[in-house]
């Protein structure tokens, strides 16, 4: 397998068998109410995700985890490639449904890529991952640039629930 952070293997979702149960929801079932048990879960979208980390094995992690839930994840090195990456999406009409990014990255860090994210597509939704637990200066976030900070680790159930509750009305 090819772990170059912008791969594009990366951005297959998993192929389940056609009677499987999408397991990667607590609770999902194959019964309903009129077989006793829980409901099934709603279908989920798949989504089109760029994961900005200097960090090769965050993003392989992020590209890993992501794709196994059934988004399209690309991965990109660094603030300023991610912001190229997400440029030329917007101009082939590729748009990204979500953009994560790092928050503390040697080139241009998490902040200037929300506010460069922001500038060219406003209502792209943009998580910010801090590894600075409790830090003023990192937390502290600017609303109209960042949507969402999560702090490193977040849960991958964390993180998913985040990303649909974030493009519901998409």
């Amino acid at each position: 397998m090819n772990t170059s952070p912008e791969s594009p293997q990366a951005e297959s979702p998993r192929q389940d068998p056609p009677d499987a149960v999408d397991r990667s929801r607590p609770g999902a079932s194959p019964m309903g109410p009129a077989g006793g048990g829980p409901a099934p879960l709603p279908v989920k979208r798949s989504l089109r995700l760029l994961c900005i980390d200097d960090d090769e094995q965050i993003l392989e992690t992020l590209q890993v985890c992501l794709g196994y839930l059934g988004h399209q994840v690309k991965g990109a090195s660094g603030g300023k490639r991610g912001i190229e990456v997400f440029c030329t999406a917007i101009l082939k009409s590729e748009p990204y449904d979500v953009v994560i990014t790092d928050m503390s990255m040697p080139d241009v860090n998490g902040y200037e890529v929300a506010q460069a994210i922001k500038a060219e597509s406003p209502k792209t939704p943009v998580i910010l991952l801090s590894g600075a637990a409790g830090s003023p200066k990192e937390t502290e976030v600017p609303a109209a640039s960042v949507d969402a900070v999560l702090n490193k680790p977040a849960s991958l159930k964390q993180l998913d629930e985040l990303l649909l509750r974030m493009t519901a009305g998409t």
